[in-house]
């Protein structure tokens, strides 16, 4: 699932086992309801991976709730992400809405939603643009 059509093109063209469909992470079972009417889509997902969208989500709270709305109840999900970065041209580049996330902050709104929550940091791997670049972390939850 993707906001943006390009973006699932390029999937659609990488590899033939999976559907893409357009929706917004705020509202992921919605997104693939609708999406069900054009194509066969879950309504609940055994996992959900999310990479560098969260800082584009106005409302992160709701984006966890949207998680684990759409999850099975035995589902996962895994979300990679920017940790805080000083990059203030971003939000106009990238259109970024966050410069990224403080990992203790994404544990705590995560908590909200799910029993389990690991966020830790990758300082080994980073995501660069124009000599620029921001570490990542990731976060496992489980309902």
């Amino acid at each position: 699932m993707d906001v943006t059509p390009a973006m699932l093109m390029i999937l659609r063209r990488k590899t033939g086992e999976v559907t893409p469909f357009l929706g917004i992470a705020e509202n992921i079972t919605g997104s693939a309801q609708y999406a069900s009417k054009y194509m066969e889509a879950p309504d609940r997902f055994d996992a959900i991976f999310s990479t560098l969208t969260l800082h584009h989500c106005p409302d992160i709270a709701e984006v966890f709730r949207s998680i684990k709305e759409a999850l099975e109840g035995h589902g996962k999900a895994v979300l990679i992400d920017l940790c805080e970065h000083p990059f203030k041209e971003f939000r106009v580049e990238m259109g970024d809405l966050h410069l990224g996330f403080n990992p203790s902050i994404i544990k705590e709104e995560a908590e909200k939603f799910f029993t389990k929550v690991n966020v830790k940091e990758i300082p080994e791997l980073s995501c660069e643009c124009s000599n620029r670049a921001a570490h990542l972390f990731v976060a496992y939850l489980i309902p």
